[in-house]
């Protein structure tokens, strides 16, 4: 993705990711909504954490949550000065966040840490 911030998807150990299986299954059952991701992403290359406070919130932890008004979110944390992983994501199907999601988020940072 262009732009002077680093965009990375995150895998387990097992090489599984949430993010890469959603994002193929919403590309099959919403190409549009998978389109508005993409351009979220390139954004969040772009501006980093100068995005405005619309488009993303501060979630828990090293968790935010990175949104526009499709009700596209996407979890993510910060790795570095230039480096942010993606670890989930969901088309919001209620006003809050998906608790699993956000847990999910949090134990993928921890294993990423980790390694």
């Amino acid at each position: 993705m262009p732009g002077p911030y680093k965009v990375e998807f995150y895998e387990d150990s097992r090489g599984r990711s949430q993010i890469k299986e959603w994002l193929t299954e919403l590309g099959k059952s919403n190409p549009r909504a998978r389109q508005r991701v993409r351009k979220l992403l390139e954004r969040l290359a772009i501006e980093g954490p100068n995005m405005r406070p619309r488009m993303c919130k501060h979630i828990h932890g090293p968790i935010w949550e990175l949104r526009d008004y499709s009700g596209i979110r996407l979890y993510y944390w910060r790795d570095s000065e230039r480096l942010f992983v993606v670890a989930a994501g969901e088309l919001k199907q209620r006003d809050k966040a998906d608790s699993s999601l956000i847990e999910y988020a949090l134990r993928a940072y921890e294993e990423w840490r980790a390694s």
